[in-house]
């Protein structure tokens, strides 16, 4: 808590120093993420801080990827950067104006919400990756080194029966990457439920875009298969028109997007010492890898 209040301090100083005319009246402060400080200031504005310079890297193209979106006219809001440099033209932070709305986790899943984030994904996958400065991070390799860390952090917590059948599903998944010819698209990279933004049952933005990367476009409806389940994830399809057939995106959502989740989850309780509650968690990896 005191390191967080340092480095509330610290931030609160930089935003005085460039926007003296700007009256501070109330500060909510989130440093909890990965890969940002987050200081909303009077409900109004929205400043992150990158906690590395790979990060603050990664600013400059999403501020392209988002200037190109909204070209596309989603219907849901999404942030409109601004950036602040140092002397050396490294990113310092990145403000914009603060969209209204708290977390999807509680849904409603409804039709209508499905429409707007159908149409959020068909606007986004069918982005030019050739014209974005992104790059592939969900690479074999990736998977790969995901995989081989699950084996050696988590595995001694699970028996034999979990570990054969979490060794399944990567194997299955692993083996068929290089024949899968899927196109590559731009992906959001983060479409969860706290991404994702609701007021009064309505799903009204989409934010952190730092995990946007040219990708698998199934992998965008991971949060969907992971939180809700089948049945809304194929409602979202319903209102998605990418650019292969749906039946293929659900397949892989299925088959392996949309359980993996569960293995970041272990890994971070693992990590931070935090705890887990293993049965919980292997009963819904269970149940979503059950469902047709």
């Amino acid at each position: 808590m005191k390191g967080e209040m340092l480095v509330a301090s610290e931030k609160i100083r930089f935003i005085k120093n460039t926007f003296p005319e700007l009256k501070i009246e109330s500060v909510n402060m989130n440093s909890q993420g990965w890969d940002n400080n987050i200081l909303i200031i009077n409900d109004a504005i929205v400043f992150r801080f990158p906690k590395n310079k790979a990060i603050a890297d990664r600013v400059k193209s999403e501020a392209v990827l988002l200037r190109q979106l909204r070209q596309q006219k989603p219907m849901l809001q999404i942030p409109d950067y601004r950036l602040l440099s140092d002397g050396n033209d490294d990113i310092t932070c990145v403000y914009y104006d603060y969209i209204t709305g708290a977390s999807f986790k509680d849904g409603p899943a409804s039709d209508h919400n499905a429409a707007l984030l159908g149409d959020f994904l068909t606007k986004l996958h069918h982005l030019d990756p050739d014209h974005s400065q992104l790059e592939t991070y969900h690479t074999y390799g990736y998977w790969h080194e995901l995989y081989e860390s699950v084996v050696k952090e988590v595995f001694p917590y699970l028996g034999s029966s979990e570990q054969c059948k979490i060794s399944d599903v990567f194997s299955h998944f692993l083996n068929d990457i290089p024949s899968l010819t899927f196109p590559q698209t731009i992906i959001h990279g983060d479409l969860t439920t706290s991404n994702i933004l609701c007021d009064n049952g309505k799903v009204n933005g989409i934010i952190d875009f730092t995990d946007a990367q040219i990708g698998d476009p199934a992998f965008d409806f991971a949060g969907f298969y992971w939180h809700f389940g089948p049945d809304f994830t194929k409602k979202v399809l319903y209102f998605y028109d990418g650019i292969e057939s749906k039946d293929a995106i659900y397949h892989r959502a299925k088959a392996f997007y949309g359980a993996q989740p569960a293995f970041h989850e272990w890994l971070h309780a693992v990590r931070n010492e935090s705890g887990a509650d293993w049965n919980a968690a292997l009963s819904r990896f269970t149940k979503l890898m059950s469902y047709n």
